[in-house]
């Protein structure tokens, strides 16, 4: 700034100077005309006195301030756009993170969805073979007392076929045959009966 304040002191010397010459030149070719026109030395050194004397007077309370505030707002205006430009950078890397975790909580969201898929899947067929386990142990149990109780009623219906006979048996012989002979003979008529039987 202090490069553009010497170009302006100076643009100012020049600017003076021509001013200088011309209102000199007029005066010489004008002298019977306007004294404004006319040059007069000692005002026209007073005046690059007091115009330089201005200069300094306005540099020293006027322009150093005031190009002062200027560096100041400028570096303020530039440090705000150096934060503008951290803080796009930072959003932009915001966004790339979330955009990452995003993508890692879907992926995680997938494998729990498919590990529970799974378990579920595991815990249905474990369930129909533990229903089917549970099948056969009824239908064993059940066939072992289907089979037990008809065990059960065959011997209860062959000792009461037999006693049935018996009481037949001696009825129609008439015959005083002792019981164990009896029970032996009915025996062995159930036993050639029971295999036609089955």
């Amino acid at each position: 700034m202090n490069r553009s304040l010497r170009g302006a002191f100076l643009l100012s010397l020049t600017v003076l100077a021509g001013v200088a010459q011309a209102a000199a030149e007029a005066g010489h070719g004008a002298e019977e005309g306007s004294p404004l026109l006319r040059f007069n030395p000692g005002v026209g050194i007073w005046a690059i006195v007091t115009f330089v004397l201005l200069l300094l007077i306005l540099k020293k309370f006027a322009w150093t301030p005031i190009l002062d505030a200027l560096d100041a707002r400028e570096t303020a205006v530039r440090d705000s756009l150096d934060q503008a430009t951290r803080i796009q950078a930072e959003n932009a890397r915001i966004q790339d993170e979330q955009a990452r975790l995003l993508s890692e909580a879907r992926a995680e969201a997938g494998r729990v969805i498919q590990a529970a898929r799974e378990a579920g899947e595991a815990l249905k067929k474990s369930l129909e073979a533990s229903a089917q386990d549970e099948k056969r142990r009824i239908l064993a149990s059940a066939q072992q007392e289907i089979e037990a109780q008809t065990a059960a009623a065959v011997a209860t219906l062959r000792k009461t076929t037999a006693d049935l006979s018996i009481g037949i048996a001696g009825k129609l012989s008439r015959q005083n045959l002792d019981d164990a002979r009896n029970r032996a003979l009915v025996d062995q008529l159930i036993q050639e009966v029971s295999p036609k039987a089955k």
